[in-house]
């Protein structure tokens, strides 16, 4: 039997045309990366500041302190006369669940500047890995994963974590790893990790919801991994520090610019309460409808979308997991809806485009459920 020569021409044109497609989202992430390293160079990443202090607390057993404005002031003014760029809003206060200062610590033992670097090319390491890992972690098509793979490579909220020096490119790794592992069937990694992934649990507060309403085991080692990380947070820092905590999330340094967030907060702000409490009202019906009714990636994606929407600090760092949603999109149009790259047109600072989206595609998911096809009824 011989074998087909234009069954093996195609096969080897695709092998190229993959080879060829991986080498240019090669360079244009080295581009990206130089690009970004000069920028973060010149400019500094303001937000990593705060990581860093948090880190400085708990390496020196200030951890009970960490949450305490006095006790960052010796090392502020530290970094004021080694000629650091400081935060122009005074964001230098960590405000994350109190065990994820102790991640920082290595880098304590380096200089500001030096950990600064350290900071960034592990970022960058986290985007190659994102835009690598995503498409085949959640098996999209290989005729359109270099597309996706360059859109991810543009992909705003990742780039912009990456200047600020966040912790949400490993947030949407972790949270997009486990996702994808329990889509194989397994329940108690995937579980165990979104559990520690409970740094911003105002992101992820909502996935066991809709992992119970799935009857999906991985929600109790999701809700048992993070109520022990938490547990262990709030026992390090006391009732004292919890008081303190709300004290510094509401404060100025922390709650910047909220005309500018990607919540219904901004919508409220804008376009007066009663648009927000519309948005609030189709957010919350949506999410039941979806939770209730849909399969297990319109569910998590619902639930995603409905925490950056509900959630009170919603940036465009943490609109990183619309990545995971636009994965999770059983049709094209998550996708386009969320890796298009229409923030670098966009000419205003705030958010109210991804709101938009974000709450359209909830609406969306909402309506499928409700729309979708019925079984026949018996003697129908």
């Amino acid at each position: 039997m011989t074998a087909d020569p234009d069954w093996d021409l195609a096969n080897v044109n695709r092998h190229f045309a993959g080879k060829a497609a991986n080498i240019v989202v090669a360079v244009l992430l080295l581009l990206i990366g130089t690009w970004m390293f000069q920028r973060v160079q010149q400019r500094g990443q303001h937000d990593f500041m705060a990581f860093y202090l948090g880190g400085r607390l708990a390496a020196s057993g200030q951890i009970a302190h960490i949450y305490e404005v006095a006790a960052y002031q010796p090392l502020i003014a530290q970094l004021r006369n080694e000629g650091e760029r400081m935060s122009p809003f005074d964001a230098h206060y960590f405000i994350r669940p109190a065990f994820e200062a102790f991640f920082y610590i290595p880098f304590t033992w380096f200089s500001y500047r030096q950990a600064s670097t350290l900071a960034l090319m592990g970022n960058l390491g986290l985007l190659g890995i994102l835009v690598w890992k995503l498409p085949i972690w959640f098996g999209v098509p290989w005729p359109i994963r270099p597309a996706v793979r360059i859109a991810l490579a543009v992909f705003y909220p990742f780039l912009w974590s990456v200047v600020l020096g966040q912790d949400t490119l490993l947030l949407t790794l972790l949270v997009g790893y486990a996702l994808s592992r329990s889509k194989r069937g397994s329940d108690r990694g995937p579980g165990v990790i979104l559990g520690l992934s409970s740094w911003k649990p105002n992101l992820t507060g909502l996935l066991p919801v809709a992992l119970f309403a799935r009857r999906r085991e991985m929600a109790l080692y999701d809700l048992a991994a993070g109520a022990v990380v938490l547990t262990l947070s709030l026992g390090l820092v006391g009732v004292q520090g919890f008081r303190q905590w709300v004290q510094l999330v509401q404060a100025p340094s922390s709650d910047i610019t909220p005309s500018l967030m990607g919540n219904i907060r901004a919508l409220n702000i804008h376009f007066g309460l009663l648009c927000a409490i519309i948005a609030l009202a189709l957010t919350i019906v949506c999410l039941y409808i979806v939770v209730r009714q849909g399969f297990i990636p319109d569910a998590v994606s619902a639930s995603l979308l409905a925490a950056l929407l509900i959630s009170p600090h919603t940036y465009w760092q943490d609109y990183s997991l619309a990545a995971v949603i636009a994965m999770l999109g059983t049709s094209p149009a998550a996708l386009v809806a969320f890796l298009l790259p229409w923030p670098y047109l966009y000419n205003r600072k705030d958010e109210l485009p991804m709101i938009l989206i974000s709450l359209s595609y909830l609406v969306f998911l909402g309506a499928k459920q409700v729309f979708k096809a019925q079984p026949d009824l018996p003697g129908g």
